[in-house]
């Protein structure tokens, strides 16, 4: 039951972010955590400049808790908060509750210059520690295998369903079918044989397990086993370990897969059209941001158009000049 204040009728920050997080949850099932998280410590914030409605918080206050929050937080997470604040009040200021306007609140979307990416040869180094007959490892193995190969997201890898694996086709292309949390949209991802085989072998144990849910990723051992299925920390617990043991320099994510796919494609002649359809991508913006070059391939393209002059144009000790050159120097000193 909201608590309004009868005059205004203006519901406090707090029974406001109650009735979105309701609204959010709704249409996406686990974004409204994180949510959450943000919008309690926004009303934290807003609680200590001795306010509680929502028509009391002026766009100062926004500037003033970011402002407080890089102190403590990344640039990119204060921008992540700014994208919910944003979304929050665009709600609210729908029903009228709000005075403030949305497009005060600017979401800056912070992407650095030299991401690591996985790239072939890691993927082959990691893979290639894990010993498949081990039912631990045939599961880290399946996993960074469908990560590589079809560029999913790690919320979608966690979510994929046992009734959501299609059968495999007459060209020895396996599908399934994934939900995007974020859109609620279902799309087709494939895979080859040799993940297939590596999926068949996962399934017969998987066939064994009396689990409540239809997932196919479950823990393998211990009390979790009978629980609702792994985690996106377990998944970069993995990918941790397997670098440091391979030596990979490099600080990869279950993401860094998504964003290594994405420059799989082109490297393979590829466009961004293709990028923006294997990673499936309703805006085609979005799927330009996954091909930012990673440092050593930034190093690479730009060392080839630095403007540098031709060697017969410069006068270096034993260095001879052609005669376009010489002439041109002539005419000059004349």
């Amino acid at each position: 039951m909201l608590h309004m204040n009868l005059n205004k009728e203006i519901p406090t920050l707090n029974d406001a972010i109650e009735v979105y997080l309701q609204w959010k949850k709704s249409h996406s099932e686990k974004a409204h955590k994180a949510y959450r998280y943000r919008l309690d410590g926004f009303a934290r914030f807003i609680k200590s400049q001795d306010k509680s409605l929502l028509n009391e918080i002026t766009p100062d206050d926004i500037v003033n808790f970011h402002n407080q929050m890089l102190r403590k937080y990344s640039r990119a997470t204060v921008g992540y908060s700014a994208r919910i604040l944003k979304n929050f009040f665009d709600f609210h200021k729908g029903r009228n509750n709000s005075t403030i306007n949305p497009k005060e609140i600017i979401p800056v979307r912070f992407i650095y210059a030299d991401k690591d990416v996985v790239d072939e040869e890691d993927f082959q180094q990691m893979t290639e520690l894990l010993d498949e007959r081990f039912i631990v490892d045939l599961q880290k193995k399946l996993v960074l295998y469908l990560l590589w190969q079809t560029g999913m997201r790690v919320s979608e890898l966690l979510d994929l369903k046992l009734s959501d694996i299609n059968e495999q086709g007459s060209d020895g292309l396996r599908t399934a079918r994934v939900k995007t949390r974020k859109t609620q949209r279902y799309n087709l991802v494939a895979w080859s044989k040799e993940t297939d085989d590596l999926l068949n072998r996962y399934l017969g144990w998987r066939a064994l397990v009396n689990h409540p849910t239809d997932l196919l990723f479950i823990a393998t051992s211990g009390k979790r086993t009978n629980q609702k299925g792994i985690t996106s920390r377990t998944i970069q617990r993995w990918i941790k370990t397997l670098c440091n043991d391979a030596m990979i320099g490099k600080n990869l994510t279950p993401h860094s897969f998504r964003h290594g796919k994405a420059h799989f494609v082109l490297d393979n002649g590829g466009g961004i059209h293709e990028v923006r359809t294997v990673l499936r991508h309703l805006n085609l913006a979005s799927a330009i941001n996954y091909t930012q070059l990673n440092r050593k391939k930034y190093l690479k393209t730009a060392s080839r158009f630095l403007g540098l002059p031709k060697k017969s144009m410069v006068l270096h000790k034993g260095l001879s000049m052609d005669n376009d050159s010489k002439l041109l120097l002539e005419q000059r000193r004349a």
